[in-house]
């Protein structure tokens, strides 16, 4: 190879590396986008009404981003994250449940893929729209095969998986929350997986909860297998003939049991 192609490609490879190196952390995050703490981050919620910690290594998602000068901040959402998290949030009658707008940069995250425990639904789709439709991925199944017509009044038995990985029992728990308080039980997900094709989401534990049907594999060796059957219904507001609002239900089993997340509301005027 001559001199002269060689310190060309050399000097390409110097120049790319460079180029590599300087581009902007976490370009390609956006909303729903996963990231992981680099370091523990004391910030206040979007409100700036209460301070909250998030620990170094902790997953997040990402709530909404902004643009300053170039440079690109998120704002990460605390309800999904478990309770030792959020717990400050619940101190305010009306709370925003985001944080202050943080820098996307790598000193603060890492930008990584969806977590195979959050596979059960489709968590990067919530709050899409189209038309009058939006689409509400929540990943809180809720015990039964659909939400009931007075859902706003009612309660029910639930259960999510947070974006840190916790899974969080709620015995009794409204239909209609801003926060969700201290659940009644709540484990952390050793493993998980997502056999493809399958439905299934698998969740490894260390115990079980009373009230989800657990499978016993070992000494401290819980399993929970989250199954989408594939079905679907829907909820009719206020009554079939007097539609002001639909709400349609993924339907999962786990067990012998029958769950479900209401994953879009549809609005007519």
């Amino acid at each position: 190879m001559r001199l002269t192609s060689k310190i060309m490609i050399g000097t390409l490879a110097l120049f790319g590396g460079a180029l590599l190196q300087v581009q902007p952390a976490h370009a390609t995050v956006i909303k729903n986008s996963f990231l992981k703490t680099q370091r523990s981050i004391t910030t206040y919620n979007s409100k700036k009404q209460v301070k909250v910690t998030i620990p170094k290594g902790t997953t997040v998602q990402v709530g909404g981003i902004k643009h300053v000068h170039g440079n690109k901040y998120v704002a990460i959402n605390l309800e999904r994250l478990s309770y030792n998290i959020r717990k400050p949030l619940l101190s305010q009658k009306k709370p925003g449940v985001y944080t202050h707008w943080l820098r996307a940069k790598g000193y603060n995250f890492k930008q990584i893929h969806k977590p195979v425990y959050l596979s059960y639904f489709a968590v990067q789709s919530d709050g899409k729209k189209s038309r009058n439709k939006i689409k509400t991925e929540t990943g809180n199944l809720w015990k039964g095969d659909r939400l009931p017509a007075n859902y706003t009044t009612a309660s029910g038995t639930r259960f999510r998986v947070t974006s840190n990985g916790y899974l969080e029992y709620y015995a009794k728990s409204p239909f209609t929350f801003k926060v969700s308080p201290k659940p009644t039980a709540s484990l952390k997900v050793v493993k998980a997986s997502h056999p493809l094709a399958s439905g299934e989401t698998i969740l490894a534990f260390k115990s079980k909860i009373s009230g989800l049907s657990f499978v016993k594999k070992s000494h401290h060796d819980y399993h929970l297998t989250i199954n989408s059957t594939g079905n679907g219904t829907i909820t009719v507001i206020p009554s079939t003939t007097n539609v002001k609002k639909i709400l349609t239900n993924w339907v999962y089993r786990i067990g012998k049991v029958d769950w479900y997340e209401n994953n879009s509301v549809t609005n007519f005027k």
